[in-house]
């Protein structure tokens, strides 16, 4: 049996796997294989410790280097995907923020940019957290020359809030679509300039978002790559099973109001009592002692029908034709990471799949002690992405690759590649390169 190897990546990262077509091609840092697995507590970070990276990379935009626009969308609650489900009509604004190099976003037309959809539970604040030095991923993209749409979905935050029944799965969707659009055709709101236009555009969902990005990339084929972050579709937990059951019968009983006043039919999903161990555990105390107060309601319709999507995602998700990440956390309390596997091997259509397992992380994967590993992993496959290599800003988080190119092994039929010694040192590796600049720069 032969095949012709697909053209290599222009980047690859010592975390992720490929999966294409029957070939599972995985991406070799020099040197990689070669590295100790940690000692016992090495990938532990303590408080004291908060993300020293940030002050060598300068979190803050305060130089220039960085931008970040204030954005909002006008989307129409209709749904057209693939996935019947009943919404309001009406039409809303979502709001949110472009973060990317000031450069890209200055001019009327930008090559590509990442939109991403938080989960259940959470807000645009996941993608950008600033309480806690160091947790700004969406910052830490644009250093490395990423742009990101970042986003409170359409009942959260400052976002529009209709009321709890009037959103569904199919209207996220749908949603979705219009927004990628608008992003292509530059029509939507900056504040104090022109929309740029992309000419591509990927989609990147977090747990639920990553149920609503599968259903938007199959229903409408309009995204240039996807990501599916902390989400699979089969092989979910006892805990999130439980979780879910809190939510249907708080919803049963008809909700909450969003906010004092506010449109009702909004639930928690899971007992709050339970979210640092369900969500944070794997955050340091300052950062969990920081997230748990933003934690949100969530619409009931958007929760009920979770598992009528997933079998629809299963049935559906094979068509999917652009590059996929699958990316799951070591330590996710609700998805596991051994069903990652599986789910990444549902995308046969996929030009190419890649699986990403990021050691030890909990559920709310940007808010975890292997916040960089996921930021370096992600970026690495962004620049796989046709149209989306950017060069670095001087300075700025790089992908972890080195300048002579990425050693690369097609297997026949072996399914995915274990790395998990070399990708756990390799975490290891960079956290203490980054606490040794960040002691060098006082």
């Amino acid at each position: 049996m032969s095949a012709l190897l697909p053209s290599p990546p222009r980047a690859s990262h010592p975390l992720l796997s490929r999966l294409v077509r029957g070939l599972t091609v995985t991406g070799l840092a020099a040197g990689s294989l070669a590295l100790a697995a940690p000692a016992a507590g090495a990938a532990s970070r303590p408080d004291t410790a908060a993300r020293p990276a940030a002050a060598a990379r300068g979190a803050s935009a305060a130089d220039g280097s960085v931008g970040r626009l204030p954005i909002s969308f006008t989307v129409r609650n209709v749904n057209r995907s693939k996935f019947a489900c009943a919404s309001d009509g009406k039409t809303y604004t979502v709001r949110g923020h472009l973060v990317g190099p000031t450069a890209q976003l200055q001019g009327s037309a930008a090559a590509a940019a990442t939109l991403y959809l938080h989960g259940l539970n959470f807000g645009e604040f996941l993608w950008q957290f600033t309480d806690v030095p160091g947790y700004d991923y969406a910052t830490d993209q644009a250093r490395a020359g990423n742009t990101s749409v970042i986003i409170d979905r359409l009942g959260y935050g400052a976002s529009d809030k209709p009321a709890g029944n009037a959103i569904c799965a199919g209207s996220r969707a749908d949603i979705a679509h219009q927004m990628v659009l608008a992003l292509k055709s530059g029509n939507y709101r900056v504040d104090g300039q022109n929309a740029p236009r992309f000419a591509r555009v990927a989609l990147a969902g977090h747990s639920y978002g990553g149920q609503i990005a599968e259903l938007e990339a199959y229903s409408f084929g309009d995204i240039d790559g996807l990501a599916v972050v902390s989400y699979t579709d089969q092989g979910s937990s006892a805990l999130a099973a439980s979780s879910s059951a809190y939510t249907a019968k708080a919803c049963a009983a008809g909700g909450q109001p969003v906010a004092p006043g506010g449109p009702t039919g909004y639930a928690p999903y899971g007992n709050p009592n339970g979210a640092k161990a369900a969500v944070l555990n794997d955050a340091t105390p300052l950062v969990a002692a920081a997230a748990l107060p933003k934690l949100t309601l969530n619409p009931c319709a958007d929760m009920l029908p979770f598992n009528d999507v997933a079998k629809l995602n299963l049935a559906n998700i094979g068509a999917i034709k652009v590059p996929v990440l699958e990316i799951v956390g070591g330590g996710d309390q609700l998805f596991p990471a051994s069903a990652g596997k599986r789910q990444a091997a549902l995308f046969t259509g996929s030009s190419a799949v890649d699986l990403f397992t990021v050691p030890g992380a909990g559920h709310a994967i940007t808010l975890q002690r292997s916040h960089d590993a996921f930021t370096e992993g992600f970026g690495s496959w962004l620049a796989s992405l046709d149209g989306f290599d950017q060069t670095a800003p001087s300075g700025g988080v790089g992908t972890g690759l080195g300048d002579g190119g990425t050693q690369q092994t097609g297997l026949i039929g072996a399914g995915l590649v274990a790395l998990t010694a070399a990708v756990a040192a390799g975490a290891v590796a960079r956290r203490r390169s980054h606490a040794a600049r960040a002691g060098s720069a006082g």
